[in-house]
Parts: structure tokens; sequence; C-alpha cells
């Protein structure tokens, strides 16, 4: 589910800011393009630390680049410095450093509007993060909200959602001493799903680390004794608007082995939830949604999504586990982003969202690599579900670096971002990422990687 997710708080100054030139198109005839885009580690080059260059030209493109040291090169005033330092804590995971760092810059440096209004976008996203409601729900207080916040009474901002979940105990997880397998199912449109108990009903449901929180369909909240805390109906942002969408506490779900209490999540109509597969033109094909495994929960596991021999291996995060040489490469600020770099070093950032059902590029990424592209048409056959027809430009190949990895990506579509995040993205990394291998997403250790698929080592599906 392509950014599911609740609207942060904005500031028109600051998009302006971050805003990407696109560049002109290629060739007038369009291509046909008969297969779908692709991501494979390049078996052909070794693994490499590609030195990163800066090619920031002002503070907040920098800012938007994730270049924290760029106040370290160039002049900057006190107030970015500060923020600076305060973004750098919150990619290197550093949460709680970072609320106090943020919480210090807004109330520091009042006058400077924009360096005010950034600090507290990443305040609210890390106090989402943590699940620190009743401290975000404060920030809505009476004179407590920035002037220089345009979100409003947003019912989709995540300060709304707060004031409901402030009352909600804290999430609680606990582990069992082995890892846990369950058996991987994909979906229609291709996104990996598990089978789970939510209040002691079975129940399968998406891995979707582009919904920032847990959903489940309004039918499946009802069998399974789920009630809505508040009597307001909210909003959450989607790629195709807004959707009405009720705050709720599930008591406990189980993944396996895995038990989480107190889980803060948004019921969505039955009716809504449902993905229509077909070019637009016919009935199609409608995939009911039971719910989904938001990154509320993905981030607080370690995940191996093995897409050859067709299970989820969970783990608990080792904080003291080895880093890739390159450190880490995989950051919420927001939204999860996965940094990846070209040959030339250009840092380049990618939204996860594993409900995608394709991995694209954007304009920023085009410009910032040169890439060339072609003006193409895609026709996809989705079964009975006819033909898909998607026209733009696409970008041939392009080879890049994650974590050392070197990886080449083919038949990129080019397209704009579905939403706005504090990051200029350049590109989305979809569920089809690693149908070659493994994925593996460790939030607590900032590390996205592609995997060999794990040896059976007597390991089995205990779902």
């Amino acid at each position: 589910m392509n950014q599911f997710a609740i609207r942060l708080p904005s500031s028109r100054p600051l998009l302006i800011l971050l805003a990407l030139v696109c560049i002109s198109c290629g060739p007038t005839k369009p291509v046909l393009v008969y297969v779908p885009a692709s991501v494979e580690i390049e078996s052909s080059r070794s693994a490499a630390r590609i030195r990163v260059v800066s090619r920031s030209r002002s503070f907040w493109e920098a800012m938007s680049s994730l270049d924290t040291g760029f106040v370290n090169r160039e002049p900057a005033t006190t107030a970015q410095r500060a923020f600076a330092h305060a973004l750098g804590l919150v990619m290197s995971g550093q949460a709680d450093e970072a609320e106090v760092a943020l919480d210090s810059v807004r109330s520091a440096f009042p006058l400077d509007s924009l360096v005010k209004s950034a600090s507290r976008v990443l305040m609210t996203a890390m106090l989402q993060y943590q699940d620190k409601w009743k401290l975000l729900s404060d920030l809505s207080a009476p004179g407590a909200r920035d002037t220089t916040n345009s979100a409003g009474d947003d019912r989709a901002d995540v300060e709304s959602w707060a004031l409901a979940f402030r009352t909600v105990s804290a999430r609680e997880i606990s582990f069992p001493v082995t890892p846990v397998v369950l058996p991987l199912v994909l979906s229609a449109s291709g996104t990996p799903m598990i089978t789970v108990r939510i209040n002691g009903r079975e129940r399968t449901l998406w891995l979707d680390t582009g919904s920032s929180m847990s959903i489940v369909a309004s039918d499946v909240a009802e069998e399974c004794g789920i009630r809505p805390l508040v009597n307001d109906t909210l909003a959450v942002a989607t790629t195709t608007g807004r959707v009405p969408a009720r705050p709720a506490a599930i008591a406990r779900i189980e993944l396996g082995g895995i038990d989480i209490r107190n889980s803060a999540a948004m019921i969505v109509s039955s009716d809504l939830m449902k993905v229509r597969l077909g070019d637009g033109t016919e009935p199609g094909i409608e995939i009911k949604i039971d719910g989904v495994i938001g990154y509320d929960i993905i981030s607080r596991l370690d995940i191996r999504i093995d897409y050859v021999n067709r299970r989820v291996t969970l783990l608990k995060p080792d904080r003291s586990a080895k880093l890739p040489r390159s450190g880490r490469n995989l950051f919420w600020v927001g939204a999860p982003i996965v940094r990846l770099v070209s040959r030339q070093g250009v840092p380049l950032h990618f939204n996860l969202d594993t409900g995608a059902q394709e991995t694209y590029s954007t304009e920023g990424l085009v410009a910032k690599t040169k890439a060339q592209t072609f003006r193409g048409e895609r026709r996809l056959v989705g079964g009975l579900a006819g033909l898909t027809v998607v026209h733009g430009r696409f970008i041939d190949e392009i080879h890049l670096t994650m974590a050392g990895q070197p990886l080449v990506f083919r038949k990129l579509l080019v397209f704009a971002p579905a939403f706005s995040t504090f990051v200029g993205l350049d590109g989305i990394l979809g569920s089809d990422v690693g149908k070659g291998g493994v994925v593996r997403i460790d939030a607590t250790n900032g590390v996205f990687l592609f995997e060999a698929p794990w040896a059976r080592r007597g390991l089995r599906d205990n779902g």
C-alpha cells in the first residue's frame, strides 16, 4: 500500500526550497517496454566503497540530501549548524538525543522560521517513531502549535492522531530465543505477506514499509474485537488522496513466537481495503486486504524476506551487530529512506516502500546522474485483469552502489513522487527489489541490504 501514512506537518517555504528541477524529455517516439523494472546485484563488479561527493550548493539543498557535513565546508549560521547536528543524530539512530536537540533548536532560534519549521517536522517524525504520543499531542495544545506550521486542523495530521493515541499504553514486544520463520505469501500485486494472529484470530497481512502505521480493515477489526478509541473519524494520506480512518489499539499481535502488545493502529473501511488490478477500461479484479503490518512494527524487527525459499525470518535486532563498511544506509526522517551512491559518488535517496508494486526513479535522479532516458510505454499483463499501459520516460540502465553492493537498475520509469517528505527523493524501492534473493530490513541498526538466500540451517517454519 504505497504511502498509506499519517501526514506530517509541513512548511510551504521549506518545500519550495527543497523542490527538484525537472529536465526536458527525450526522444519523441515512444518505445514499447515489455519487461518491468529490475534491480539486480551486479556479479561482474566486486563490492566497493565509493567515496561520496557532495554537490550541494546551498544549506537547504544539503539538508534535503542528508548532507550534514555541509556546515563544516561552507559558511552557515549558528541556527543552521545546530539543525545539521540534530539531523545527524536522527540519521545515526539516536532518537532520544535527536528529540532533545530538535526541541532545543526550535526554542533557541525562534526568529529563523525555516530552521524552526524544519526542526518541528523532524521532531514530530521522531516522536511518532518512538510512540511518544502524549508528548506529540502536547505540541497541539493551545499555545504550543508553531505559527510556522501550516498543517492547521488537518485531520490527516500526525498530531490529530496523537490526541487519540495519547492514552494508549506503551507498546511491548517479547521475542523468543530462536528466530521466527514464517511462510512468505505474495499478494497479487507482489507485496510480501505473512499470516499473523490478531487477538487470537489468524489473518494474512501485508508487510508494508510504506505505511507508517499498521492498519486493519473494519470487518477484521470487528471480528478481532478491535474498537475505535474515539468517535471522530480522522484521515490518512495515500497516493490517491485522503482516506477516512479511525484510531485504535490492538491488544495483541503474534508474529509466530513474537508477541506484540498495545499497538496503535488505524481502522479503515473494508470497502477501501482493496487493490484493483486491470487497465481501467474493464471491471478488473479486486483483491481484498485484511490489513497491513506497517513500519511502526517492521522498524522494531530485524527482517529477512527470502523470495527464493518463500519465507520470512524475524529476529530481535542486535544493537551490537557489525555494520557494513559504508555505515548506516537506512534512515527514518518521516519515511524510511535508503541511501545509494552513483559511480560518480553522488548520494541518492530512495523511499523504501514494500507496498509499491514497482521500483521507479524520479526527475531528481535523472538530474543528479545525467542518466539517459527514452520515452516509452509499458504493457503489464495481470492475468485475468487484462492489460495495463504505463506511459512515460524510462532509464534504460543505471549502475549504483548500496552499502558497498554493486547494483544495476534497468527499465526504471521516471515518475513524480506521490508525496512530500523532508528528503529530496530520487526514487522508490518497491516490492520487486529483492525477487532474486533476500531483502534485509534492520531499522534499529539502519541497515537495508540484499543477501543471498539463507541456507536451511535446520530452520523450519513456526508460523
